[in-house]
């Protein structure tokens, strides 16, 4: 009986360290939802590898969480990709919620993948424009294989992308970002990895170069330039979990890894190690607005909802006015900014359990006052237009420059109308057909829309 406890415990022993192999049934499916945390400052040796190899990595500290939501196409804001060769089955998550600032901030930003027994691929993106906030993205000519299936120790590939991204939609077009390069993969080790979310986990290492050129195109002004970008990423995947154990991204100059994202699979806790403090979130009604003029209502969606102090800053802090009985303590503050600039803004919540904050770099971006009002004014305040419903003709509301273009579409995405705004401001609607339409004005400034119902 010894030696049949002993053969059974040396082939569990074994088990639970072989090597393991990753495939398509380990990577997210549509509705799975995964929280990891992000560390920061970290002095860990990431490029250590071996087979049979244990990470410890349990030292890694904890500054934010966050969730991965990966969610089908059709439930995210760019559902209209799949018109423009975007795969029906796309899995999207959003990686971000702002990046860059004024007009052409990108906001709501999304990734979209594939999943198929031969790998698994990006295949697309999404974002929306500060100046123009109609839904758009790019889909890829070249797919990314992030992972070529089956994964094994020893594993090399090396793969090409190419993505153009459309600086616009499909009713006006500012510019395009062009990305192509290639990616290596090396599977460089197996074994075991121990972080704050658990210990001994079986793992593949996975090392990936990636070469890539980025071009940007903008039309007006015109602009246009290339640079190239090198960056290296380590993940640890297993087969019990969805999205990499560890996963670390970074630049490798002479032989020196130095990380710039670190993010773990993790479970809710807080910097003070508990389940019971405040997860800081927020949004605006808009992030474009002219100076003393327009009204911006902040929107908390932090959890808990009930049981926490909060604090508002906004750098700069001059010109920031809190009305309506609000103040920088309030959960949802209603400001006007009373001088032009870029606003970056930060919340922070406090309750028994501990405490949390976020930022949002360069988020609002205020535009001096103009007697003479501009689209780029349109654009944060509405656009009004008048009557509509419209029968025959409608009149825009507002003062503009010369050489203002007008632009129809229909739900469809179909340009049915277009032309120069004459000198009363008014456009002849009367051949359009009744029902919803797009109704834009562009100059070399910049760009506003509006709805208009035909009846």
């Amino acid at each position: 009986m010894k030696r049949t406890l002993l053969s059974v415990l040396a082939c569990i022993s074994f088990s639970t360290y072989a090597q393991i192999q990753i495939t398509q049934a380990n990577m997210p499916s549509i509705n799975d939802t995964f929280r990891y945390s992000v560390s920061v400052g970290s002095n860990l040796d990431f490029k250590q590898t071996g087979a049979n190899y244990h990470w410890d990595y349990s030292a890694l500290s904890l500054n934010t969480q966050d969730v991965y939501k990966f969610q089908a196409l059709t439930s995210t804001p760019y559902a209209t990709l799949a018109f423009t060769g975007m795969p029906l089955g796309a899995i999207g998550y959003k990686i971000a919620d702002s990046l860059g600032a004024g007009q052409f901030a990108f906001k709501n930003l999304y990734n979209f993948f594939e999943k198929k027994s031969s790998g698994w691929r990006a295949v697309g993106t999404g974002y929306t424009l500060s100046v123009l906030p109609i839904p758009a993205g790019g889909v890829y000519s070249d797919a990314d294989e992030v992972y070529t299936f089956p994964l094994n120790y020893n594993d090399k590939d090396s793969t090409t992308f190419a993505v153009t991204t459309v600086l616009g939609n499909q009713f006006v077009q500012l510019g395009t970002l062009k990305q192509k390069g290639y990616r290596l993969n090396f599977v460089e080790g197996w074994g075991t990895i121990t972080t704050p979310y658990g210990t001994n986990i079986n793992c593949l290492k996975i090392k990936s170069i990636i070469f890539e050129i980025d071009s940007l195109k903008i039309s007006t002004p015109a602009f246009n330039v290339g640079f190239p970008t090198t960056r290296v990423e380590y993940k640890w995947l297993s087969t019990t979990e969805k999205i990499p154990i560890l996963e670390v991204l970074g630049t490798e100059v002479g032989g020196t890894f130095t990380p710039t994202q670190i993010r773990y699979r993790d479970n809710y806790r807080t910097q003070q190690g508990n389940n019971n403090g405040p997860r800081v979130s927020f949004d605006a009604d808009k992030y474009i607005g002219t100076e003393g003029v327009d009204t911006f209502y902040f929107i908390n969606t932090s959890r808990p909802s009930i049981g926490n102090t909060y604090k508002w800053t906004f750098t700069p802090s001059l010109g920031v006015r809190f009305i309506q009985g609000t103040s920088s303590s309030s959960a949802r503050p209603i400001v006007i900014f009373d001088s032009a600039g870029v606003y970056s803004v930060k919340l922070e919540a406090t309750n028994l359990g501990g405490s949390d904050d976020s930022t949002a770099s360069n988020m609002i971006t205020i535009n001096k006052s103009n007697n003479n009002q501009s689209i780029a004014h349109l654009n944060a305040s509405g656009l009004s237009v008048y009557p509509n419903p419209v029968s025959n003709t409608i009149t825009v509301d507002a003062k503009l420059p010369f050489n203002t273009q007008y632009f129809i579409f229909d739900i469809s995405g179909q340009m049915v109308l277009s032309g120069l705004l004459n000198e009363n401001k008014t456009v002849d609607c009367s051949t359009l057909a009744k029902g919803t339409y797009i109704f834009i004005l562009q100059n070399t400034n910049s760009i506003a829309y509006t709805q208009i119902i035909k009846e």
